[in-house]
């Protein structure tokens, strides 16, 4: 099942007249799933059948602010490949620390964005140690934000994108909370911030979602959406039938004041292949004047 993908024309004709001369950010949040020797070429998980469907995937899409999870230093070629030269990367240093571990790296559109700084963090009591685990996790987790200048507008946003624990329900809501913390410190310097993940926690029904949508008051895309271009689709589908779900578990958030256009779950499979065991999650946003 593939949800129509409408072009920018048809779903917003002309939007900087509609929107105050502010052109929507595409925003994308895809975990691509790791690549292992594991895999036979007669599972659907073979990196060397994905990775074609990735790099057409993001040839398709080329949005301008782009969260990933579960990336090696080895799999960004299709990644690349696929969206161009003009994107750069940041967050590229594994969980584990250097190239160890998966990454959860920040790529941005550098015609429409212009870089002001950037950092990682560990999901841990103590967040500037590499790899730092402390809540029963069942492995190190981080965040990685950028800080950007909007080249068309002048103005400046935040964007954060994380990958929660897969188990622990503390780790994921105490990891939710440090997330909290962060996106607050940047909302009191007045930056709007956009927030991308697997947060292995179901929207609406989860402690991570209490925590980051209900308390710290972040809006959930998909919820505050003015269109929604696909069914709500389960958006881990793990390779198996593609069905209408509530269990989202990859979210963008955003918070107060920003606008959403329009929210897509995207089950698209280019060549008959899934790029990933996850569905990407997609929003067009208008940041406030």
């Amino acid at each position: 099942m593939t949800p129509h993908q409408d072009t920018p024309a048809e779903r917003h004709e002309d939007p900087a007249a509609q929107h105050d001369a502010s052109r929507p950010v595409h925003v994308m949040s895809f975990n691509a799933l790791f690549q292992t020797d594991s895999t036979t070429p007669d599972e659907p998980a073979h990196w060397a059948h994905r990775a074609p469907a990735i790099r057409e995937l993001m040839a398709a899409v080329t949005p301008d602010l782009l969260g990933l999870q579960e990336m090696q230093t080895h799999t960004f070629g299709p990644i690349e490949e696929g969206l161009g030269r003009a994107y750069r990367a940041v967050g590229t240093m594994g969980v584990k620390g250097g190239s160890q571990g998966l990454i959860n790296p920040i790529l941005f559109n550098t015609e429409r964005f212009e870089l002001v700084a950037w950092d990682q963090f560990w999901l841990s009591d103590t967040p500037r140690v590499i790899g730092s685990t402390t809540w029963g996790n069942t492995g190190p987790r981080g965040a990685t934000w950028v800080r950007l200048r909007d080249r068309e507008s002048g103005r400046e946003l935040v964007h954060l994108n994380t990958h929660l624990d897969h188990v622990i329900t503390q780790a994921k809501a105490k990891g939710a909370q440090l997330i909290a913390d962060r996106l607050r410190q940047f909302a009191l310097s007045g930056l709007s911030t956009i927030t991308t993940g697997d947060f292995n926690s179901v929207a609406g029904d989860s402690p991570a979602y209490e925590i980051l949508v209900e308390r710290a008051g972040l809006q959930d895309s998909w919820v505050a959406a003015e269109q929604r271009l696909s069914p709500q689709l389960s958006t881990f589908p793990f390779f198996g039938e593609v069905e209408e779900s509530d269990f989202r578990i990859d979210w963008i958030l955003l918070s107060e004041g920003v606008r959403v256009l329009d929210a897509t779950i995207d089950a698209r499979r280019p060549g008959g292949v899934f790029p990933s065991d996850h569905l990407p999650v997609q929003a067009h946003v208008v940041l406030p004047q």
